[in-house]
């Protein structure tokens, strides 16, 4: 029996040509209110006809507003955020499926746990401890009244993170899924490599540098860059974090573009310009690495 392949071909081009338009029509009509000028959008509302203010729409926002800064700010927290996610997954999984260790189930199972707990649900807590790092070293130092006892007052260490980008990134990074992701891709390697590795000499660092860590450089890349993604478009936390324009992430700024317009109407134009500028420095790193996004997932599957 013959399938007729035409037929299908043909429906699944315009099930592809129908995802694809319903993807994209919110960009395009980002895109186009950002050409426009704040008269032709109060006057046309939503129109398709692009404008040609684009240019005079970024160069309003760049002055106007602290969103460069804030774009910045969001570069380098989700830089540190993403990368030492991936830093601490990779070692953490090297660990977990390289070492016997007595308790490495529990271990596995606690990591696994936080991503039962997100950021979110814990922003409490988080708040309190990046408000004083120090807070376990005073509460281990106070236990039992030892130190009040030889230096006659409690421990009252203090320590604050908040607005820096320290206390923005390094809560971001408190999540197991990076690990979980590694650690499987790592089980599908040979067993063989590090019973190699031992036999010529090799030591578990040097297996780990010389040999795992460049076979874990494309699903690393890949994991970055999601992880990278991730920790731009976060919210909640960087709100609550950073409460002075100047330390605030792009996301944040951008939500807060529309209190520094003094117009009645919202200026929908710079708002979308602003959106557009937040979203160019992810744009430009998925289009960069692309080749290795694809690849890091076509080896994470073998």
């Amino acid at each position: 029996m013959i399938e007729n392949t035409r037929a299908i071909d043909r429906t699944a081009v315009i099930i592809l040509t129908v995802g694809i338009l319903f993807i994209l029509s919110p960009l395009v009509f980002v895109v186009i209110t950002a050409t426009q000028s704040y008269d032709q959008f109060v006057q046309h509302n939503f129109s398709l006809i692009p404008g040609s203010h684009f240019f005079d729409n970024l160069l309003e926002v760049w002055r106007r507003t602290q969103l460069p800064l804030q774009t910045w700010n969001s570069f380098v927290v989700s830089l540190v955020a993403g990368g030492g996610r991936v830093t601490l997954a990779f070692f953490s999984a090297f660990a977990i499926v390289f070492f016997a260790a007595r308790y490495r189930p529990l271990i596995y199972a606690a990591v696994l746990a936080s991503i039962m707990l997100p950021l979110n649900l814990m922003v409490i807590t988080a708040y309190q401890v990046a408000a004083n790092v120090a807070l376990p070293i005073n509460a281990i130092a106070n236990m039992g009244d030892l130190w009040q006892s030889i230096f006659g007052s409690q421990l009252d260490l203090q320590y604050n993170i908040l607005e820096s980008y320290a206390g923005i990134a390094i809560p971001l990074m408190a999540q197991g899924t990076a690990t979980l992701i590694l650690v499987q891709f790592m089980r599908t390697l040979p067993i063989d490599l590090a019973r190699a590795a031992t036999m010529d000499g090799a030591g578990p660092l040097r297996f780990m540098w010389d040999i795992l860590l460049p076979l874990s450089r494309a699903p690393m890349i890949s994991l970055f860059l999601y992880l990278f993604i991730s920790a731009w478009v976060e919210y909640l936390w960087p709100l609550i974090a950073a409460s002075t324009p100047e330390h605030q992430v792009a996301v944040v700024g951008l939500t807060r573009l529309d209190d520094q317009m003094e117009d009645a109407i919202p200026n929908y134009p710079l708002l979308m310009a602003g959106a557009i500028m937040v979203t160019s420095i992810p744009l430009i790193l998925i289009a960069i690495f692309q080749r290795h996004i694809v690849r890091g997932l076509t080896l994470s599957e073998k």
